[in-house]
């Protein structure tokens, strides 16, 4: 393996999703497929609602015979029958007539509008039951028109969503019971160092515990791949080589953390000198610079560094769409927001900053400032940060005012 190549941030997106294809998709029940990348155009089969059907509890009623209707003339109609939700009328509602009808229930043919129970006067039982109306009332209202919610053939949803409990209802209102989305990733996370600790150990001189494979894991969680396994591994070559080797047979995805720096200890470093394709990378981007990537026979490698900070934002900008686009996911970021520099954030023209930052509503709009001191070791800052505020290539700072975008992990509250 050659030294690192040196790249900017756009080139390595380029060069991860370059090697990404979609898997093929699978068909699941609708119960498991909230949260995966739909792959499939979803037509419907009927319109929404089926058909005509009352938006109220009250009578079914022909508009025109009310249409003379006032508080000094009300009109009387005769009640022909009793329609609950379910039940479908046998016969046309004639002139004169209303019928007494529930929320949700088909409305009879020639009727055109619907008139609540509350504005209108009950009297007498059936079969001479009667209802007394003191205003007009316009044709379609309080009435539910068949496909006013979707039209038969209509596209409902596009490839490439990621689907949603209310995707879901919608799904099952169009008596669709499976639909096919993306297998869900296997990813193996490797955390390496032989300073590091379980949480629950106690602290020893020289040793810290180790956060980034707790973090690593939830974030490939929320990015939709299963992990299927998370192992710390010491600072052995031969032990790295071969948990490398085998989780890439195992998984479609495989993150290292740390030994990819400039060290002449680095265990993943001489660890993937035989893996195929991949390379090592200097990438133009804080945190996050010394990298390595590769796709072996198909499968996805990072070499993730080791600071908690460079963890964190190499897998938001590189790894995370990397997971999403092999989903087969349209949206591969977490969602992007302008904001403003509250403060000025020094950068360097030629390098991509993330800088972990606070968003804070003024006059609408979103201020974004340095969460704290930006150094990758520190994790305080990530802790508070709503946001990765991004400093692009071609500018050296950013000034108070200027605008930029945010990779938003989470929105502030409105003042």
């Amino acid at each position: 393996m050659s030294g690192p190549r040196a790249v900017t941030y756009g080139e390595a997106r380029a060069l991860v999703l370059d090697a990404v294809a979609p898997r093929p998709p699978v068909r699941v029940r609708l119960v498991r497929a909230v949260g995966r990348a739909l792959r499939q155009a979803v037509v419907a089969p009927h319109a929404l609602p089926p058909f005509r059907n009352s938006a109220m509890d009250g009578f079914a009623v022909r508009a025109a015979d009310l249409a003379h209707a006032s508080a000094s003339a009300p009109v009387t109609l005769r009640v022909t029958e009793f329609l609950a939700a379910g039940r479908v009328s046998e016969r046309p509602l004639e002139p004169g007539g209303a019928a007494r009808i529930m929320t949700g229930a088909m409305l009879p043919a020639g009727a055109d509008a619907i008139v609540p129970f509350e504005e209108s006067e009950r009297s007498g039982t059936s079969p001479a039951e009667r209802c007394t109306v003191r205003r007009p009332s316009r044709a379609g209202e309080h009435v539910r028109e068949a496909g006013a919610d979707l039209a038969a053939g209509a596209v409902a949803l596009e490839p490439g969503r990621e689907l949603t409990t209310h995707d879901l209802a919608l799904l099952a209102a169009l008596g669709l019971p499976f639909v096919e989305v993306s297998p869900t990733p296997r990813v193996a996370v490797l955390s390496t160092g032989d300073e590091l600790l379980d949480v629950d150990q106690p602290l020893r001189p020289g040793a810290i515990r180790d956060s980034n494979l707790p973090l690593l894991a939830r974030l490939v969680e929320e990015a939709g791949g299963a992990v299927e396994r998370a192992v710390r591994l010491p600072d052995d070559t031969g032990r790295v080589a071969t948990a490398i080797r085998e989780a890439l047979e195992a998984c479609d995805v495989v993150l290292t953390i740390g030994g990819v720096s400039a060290g002449d200890r680095d265990p993943v470093k001489v660890a993937i000198t035989s893996l195929p394709g991949v390379e090592l990378l200097r990438v133009a981007m804080r945190p996050g610079r010394p990298q390595a990537f590769g796709a072996p026979d198909g499968r996805l490698y990072f070499g993730l560094p080791g600071n908690p900070a460079s963890v964190a934002c190499v897998f938001e900008t590189l790894v995370r769409p990397a997971l999403r686009a092999l989903q087969g996911h349209a949206e591969l970021d977490r969602p992007r927001a302008p904001a403003r520099a509250a403060e000025r954030v020094e950068s360097r023209e030629g390098r991509t900053d993330f800088v972990r930052a606070t968003l804070a509503w003024r006059e609408g709009a979103l201020w974004a400032s340095p969460a704290g001191a930006q150094v990758s070791g520190h994790l305080l800052p990530q802790s508070r940060a709503h946001a990765l505020l991004v400093v692009p290539e071609a500018a050296a700072r950013l000034e108070p005012g200027d605008p930029a975008e945010a990779l938003v992990w989470r929105l502030p509250a409105r003042p």
